[in-house]
């Protein structure tokens, strides 16, 4: 994924923390501002919370990171560059992509309200399979 080109596209300006930011969130997956921060702060020691803060707000702004909203959890965020739902699980905090077809859903949603939908998230809540064997034993 070439960030610079994104950037430009979005009419932001490339800057290192900018892109600094963007190959953490990529590197990481689904990551919190938290994370990111302590991360990039290695690099770029005079950066501060608040600019990290700023920055991921204007990169959702334009749409090139996704929240990820999960109960109970710090939100994330991952690069936004394809439609798919979560899976988290409720006691070690893990956090995975699934890839499913939510278009018939969209469809059905679309109908009963009227609205024009464009995308969708959701995050489903259970226990992943390395917790629930821990539980077995």
């Amino acid at each position: 994924m070439d960030f610079e080109i994104s950037l430009k596209e979005k009419n932001l300006k490339v800057t290192p923390q900018r892109m600094a930011i963007l190959r953490e969130i990529h590197k990481n997956g689904h990551i919190t501002v938290d994370d990111i921060y302590e991360n990039i702060r290695i690099d770029y020691p005079s950066i501060s919370l608040a600019t990290v803060y700023k920055n991921i707000a204007a990169l959702y702004e334009v749409n090139i990171l996704r929240e990820i909203k999960a109960p109970a959890q710090k939100q994330r965020y991952e690069l936004s560059y394809d439609h798919h739902l979560h899976v988290a699980c409720e006691r070690c905090g893990k956090l995975e992509d699934i890839r499913v077809d939510v278009s018939d859903i969209s469809q059905q949603c679309s109908k009963m309200t009227g609205y024009i939908l464009h995308d969708a998230s959701a995050v489903f809540i259970g226990v992943c399979p390395e917790c629930a064997a821990k539980n077995k034993k």
